[in-house]
């Protein structure tokens, strides 16, 4: 919140956004809100339990995809290239979403023990770190 305060004030003389943006932003704006009554339903109509036929192939496709967002943002680190915030925090949400799925869907015991080790002491501080890097990349590019 501080740092939007320590940005310089746009020039009176700079135009506002491009209409298509503008438009753009109202329509996901609107999509968004319209999702809310879908939340609704879903959340009185879906069944308390299901059985999910390729349950592994959901899990190593989340895990391979949070593994390539982690060596593709390391890669773009090494390269000083700025491009590397937008991988962090594809990795950050990735991490997250494992998490929240993990802890989610753990049986009670020591499936439950686990996810939230995990959640605790892997998932979340890395997407925390990952975001933090995004932040970072965002405020102080590297120079070009």
């Amino acid at each position: 919140m501080l740092a939007i305060l320590d940005q310089p004030d746009r020039p009176s003389y700079a135009p506002g956004p491009h209409p298509r943006s503008r438009r753009l932003g109202q329509a996901f704006t609107g999509m968004g809100v319209a999702m809310i009554p879908w939340l609704f339903y879903l959340s009185v109509s879906l069944p308390a339990s299901h059985t999910a036929t390729h349950w592994c192939v959901a899990w190593v496709g989340l895990d391979s995809c949070e593994a390539l967002a982690l060596v593709g943002t390391g890669r773009l680190l090494l390269r000083n290239d700025n491009r590397c915030a937008l991988t962090a925090v594809a990795t950050s949400v990735l991490l997250s979403v494992d998490a929240w799925f993990d802890l989610s869907t753990a049986a009670p015991g020591a499936d439950l023990a686990t996810a939230i080790a995990m959640a605790a002491l892997v998932e979340i501080p890395l997407a925390v770190l990952c975001a933090a890097l995004a932040l970072r990349v965002f405020r102080t590019v590297y120079p070009a």
